[in-house]
């Protein structure tokens, strides 16, 4: 390809480039395109156990919103949502809120298996909440507690 034609392509395509990410950002699509990788990718984000529990919602600013099942998982993820943000920062996100409510795709609750059996990554998660508990009859209440909650109606 001649020097002249080559130059003509990159002076086309770099300008249509600006003319897209401008339009974006004029429309505010933007944190709507980052909105739908993340759901694309949550579950390896966060991993099975909370993508099971959560739901992407919205982002405002550099702030994203989950949607949580229950109030239980909400008081559970607060001590994890420094640790959450963090994996969410290459998207630009510096901060996390929850918000109680219905997940996308959920089941209504007489559809729902009564007992579900553990998975690998859930009994890494309940090893890895326990681990710092001294007391270990508080860390088998807790252990028993949480799962109980991953098994039951999920």
């Amino acid at each position: 390809m001649s020097p002249l034609r080559e130059s003509k392509k990159s002076s086309v395509v770099q300008p249509l480039h600006n003319i897209l990410k401008a339009f974006i950002q004029d429309h505010g699509l933007g944190s709507g395109i980052v909105l739908n990788v993340i759901r694309r990718q949550w579950i390896n984000i966060v991993g099975q156990t909370i993508a099971a529990h959560t739901f992407p919602d919205t982002i405002k600013g550099k702030v994203l919103t989950l949607v949580v099942d229950t109030p239980q998982w909400i008081h559970h993820l607060s001590f994890f949502k420094e640790d959450i943000a963090e994996k969410l920062r290459p998207y630009d996100i510096n901060e996390v809120r929850f918000r109680i409510g219905k997940l996308p795709g959920q089941t209504k609750e007489e559809d729902r298996p009564e007992y579900k059996e553990l998975s690998e990554d859930d009994s890494r998660y309940i090893e890895n909440t326990l681990k710092n508990l001294k007391d270990e009859e508080l860390k088998e209440r807790f252990r028993a507690l949480i799962v109980h909650g991953l098994t039951r109606k999920r």
